[in-house]
């Protein structure tokens, strides 16, 4: 097997994942997990145990690596901002390992940046995005919104609400405009990140949707469209709180993702096809798919 030379982080989380089976077969690839026994196979595959918080784990993961994706980040609510502060020392750990390992490319998977204010979650992304770009090695950040597929923690959540709730109690989030991008554009596009302009892009499907609207999309796909009901006001505690009784994530997950719901996630300018040469995949087929691929999933009665 080929010495490897592309190394994925959080090769055990959802885009991860599949980042991984695509790249599969090539024998270039290394992946440094916590615990091998959650990969599928390793047959083709050279593995590191080990966390991206010791050092010298990440070092010996990095040797003779020439392009690295890092694909980790936090999803933990919580006052004190620790999940933020994690997520900086990670990277800040990872992207100084990277720099001695003589690694040439960092690829990264951020979050669009609003105008104005953000959520606590899409601020740790962004920060993520510096650090990395402090370091010494290129980097290429893909900057997408929501991604639709069936591990995708936000797609899940918004199909369990609208498939376990008799009555949907929307905030004011609900008229907020995202330009959700399918899970397989994402890994196509992260394919071909090493052979870019190292910068920031955005990457983002065609449509152009509220969150109410995607409620309706897949309301239809499921056959099950609940009335709505407009609520005046928005508090992720309190949504998290109530998406968690339904839902099958806890609040310490849901809390931050529906804080980055608060926002506008529209893109100024979509590079998925120009930059990377993939076709942007309309948000009612990606959802199709992503309904389809969640296995034995059953809904649940409110």
């Amino acid at each position: 097997m080929p010495n490897p030379t592309i190394l994925i982080t959080g090769a055990t989380g959802f885009v991860g994942g599949e980042l991984l089976e695509a790249l599969r077969g090539t024998g270039r690839v290394r992946v440094i997990v916590r615990d091998a026994s959650r990969l599928s196979q390793t047959g083709d595959i050279d593995v590191v145990e080990g966390d991206l918080d010791d050092a010298d784990a990440v070092a010996g993961a990095l040797e003779g690596i020439e392009t690295a994706y890092y694909l980790v980040h936090s999803m933990e609510a919580g006052d004190d901002g620790e999940f933020a502060q994690r997520d900086r020392e990670l990277a800040e750990t990872f992207v100084a390992a990277a720099g001695s390992a003589g690694t040439t490319r960092l690829v990264y998977l951020g979050g669009v940046q609003p105008e104005g204010d953000t959520s606590e979650h899409l601020e740790s992304r962004n920060e993520v995005e510096k650090t990395l770009a402090a370091g010494d090695p290129d980097l290429v950040t893909l900057r997408a919104s929501m991604v639709v597929g069936s591990g995708s923690d936000s797609f899940r959540t918004l199909a369990q609400i609208v498939e376990r709730l008799p009555v949907l109690a929307l905030p004011t989030w609900r008229s907020n405009r995202t330009q959700p991008i399918a899970v397989r554009d994402v890994v196509a596009a992260l394919a071909a990140a090493p052979e870019v302009e190292p910068g920031a892009y955005n990457v983002a499907g065609p449509d152009e949707v509220s969150i109410e609207e995607m409620c309706d999309t897949i309301g239809d796909l499921l056959g099950k469209r609940p009335p709505s009901i407009p609520l005046p006001f928005s508090s992720s505690r309190l949504e998290g709180a109530a998406a968690s009784t339904v839902a099958d994530s806890g609040r310490e997950v849901l809390e931050p993702l529906l804080g980055g719901m608060h926002d506008d996630l529209r893109v100024s300018a979509n590079t998925l096809e120009s930059v990377f040469g993939v076709k942007p995949t309309p948000f009612r087929e990606a959802a199709e798919a992503a309904l389809a691929d969640r296995g034995e999933e059953q809904p649940q009665a409110a």
